[in-house]
């Protein structure tokens, strides 16, 4: 099979404003649809107002872990741990807004050195379980990437964008197996922008979103969807999450995040590079179950 083919993501995510609680629940959140919602704190809600210079001037003296893909060893079948670099906050903001980089701030938690910013939104009664407690915020400057993976909680997943604009691209988890996922794990090595068919072959069957979000847009993610993040300008955006509604998501959130993502690290540990390359031949096994 020729390797310049694209992956089907003519799937289209819906664009609404001003959403009442019955319409969310019935169209998106029960049935677990992705939708795109302008402003959904409110057109005067504060936290719009949020840009790289309030933070600069707020928080740039504090130092922050920063990820840069190109410039750490990429493990496909896992996240992160930790940040291979510490800069001040300010110079950060500066470097991102002054050219493209790869290097990118994600699961910042900003309310931790401010916690009067949790007083610039409040969320909609559109959805019920809201972690409201801990958003978290994502900064990144033009050409960074957030590979594909799906989330360990397998919670939902409001991303609200702030300043510049990022491209979502989403796949259903029915799409899993098709993927390739690592087992114990929730990653993929496959490339979204260029897939390898010969190597991935079921990815021809997978069908996915392809959607830009820009400043005031919500992206509503539900839970265990896969997605890849680009940013098309220097970006800034937070995400608050919510438990699904159905049981079976809360019970797999609580095997990956309690109990997979430790056997993984133990296997890992005590198998090397034997554990991965098992991972590799069984996720390409199962994506043609």
């Amino acid at each position: 099979m020729p390797t310049d083919l694209s992956i089907d993501l003519s799937l289209t995510v819906d664009r609404v404003e001003n959403i009442t609680r019955e319409e969310f629940q019935e169209k998106y959140m029960i049935p677990q649809k992705p939708v795109i919602i302008k402003h959904m704190y409110g057109k005067d809600a504060q936290v719009y107002q949020w840009s790289f210079d309030y933070f600069a001037k707020e928080l740039g003296h504090i130092e922050v872990g920063v990820f840069d893909d190109e410039s750490e060893e990429r493990k496909d079948d896992r996240s992160y741990k930790s940040a291979g670099k510490k800069m001040k906050f300010r110079e950060y903001l500066e470097l991102i807004q002054e050219k493209p980089t790869t290097k990118r701030l994600f699961l910042f938690n900003v309310f931790k050195h401010k916690k009067e910013l949790h007083q610039h939104f409040k969320f909609p009664k559109i959805a019920d379980k809201v972690v409201e407690f801990l958003p978290l915020a994502f900064f990144g400057g033009q050409g960074a990437i957030t590979r594909i993976h799906r989330d360990m909680d397998n919670s939902c997943v409001f991303l609200t964008e702030l300043v510049g604009y990022k491209r979502v691209v989403m796949f259903a988890p029915e799409y899993s197996k098709k993927l390739y996922q690592y087992p114990f794990s929730t990653h993929t090595s496959i490339d979204v922008n260029n897939p390898d068919f010969e190597k991935y072959p079921e990815l021809a069957r997978v069908q996915g979103y392809d959607c830009v979000i820009g400043p005031g847009d919500t992206i509503f993610m539900p839970a265990g969807y896969w997605h890849h993040i680009e940013y098309n300008t220097a970006g800034l955006g937070f995400a608050v999450r919510s438990l699904s509604p159905h049981i079976s998501d809360r019970l797999l959130g609580f095997w990956q995040v309690g109990i997979m993502t430790h056997l993984d690290e133990i296997f890992n540990k005590v198998l090397g590079d034997k554990w991965f390359n098992w991972k590799k031949k069984a996720a390409a096994k199962r994506a043609l179950q």
